[in-house]
């Protein structure tokens, strides 16, 4: 199994469970008002960073894993076009887990 763990700007998420559920990643848990810094800036939800953050995270068995991966970097592709190469807040990691319980 794979573990995925997606931390993006909480205004891609109707579009982003949209992406995964034609994907056939049906089962995942969100994590809202994420805060932190990255590459695309603070993100603390105040009057002087008004982005908010979200986490998406899910774990897929290995056979599913491709097909998740191309879909992740296809909805990565088409938002990095809009911006002219400037990052967006999005990434998506990935780690081997197991099921212990």
């Amino acid at each position: 199994m794979v573990a995925l763990l997606i931390v993006y700007r909480s205004s891609m998420t109707s579009d982003l469970e949209e992406m995964m559920r034609k994907s056939g990643i049906d089962h995942y848990t969100v994590i809202e008002n994420a805060m932190g810094k990255g590459e695309t800036g603070s993100v603390v939800g105040s009057f002087f960073y008004p982005g908010r953050n979200s986490i998406i995270f899910t774990v897929l068995p290995d056979t599913q894993i491709d097909q998740a991966m191309t879909a992740m970097k296809a909805f990565h592709a088409e938002r990095l076009q809009n911006t002219q190469g400037r990052p967006i807040p999005f990434k998506l990691f990935s780690f081997p887990c197991r099921e212990v319980i």
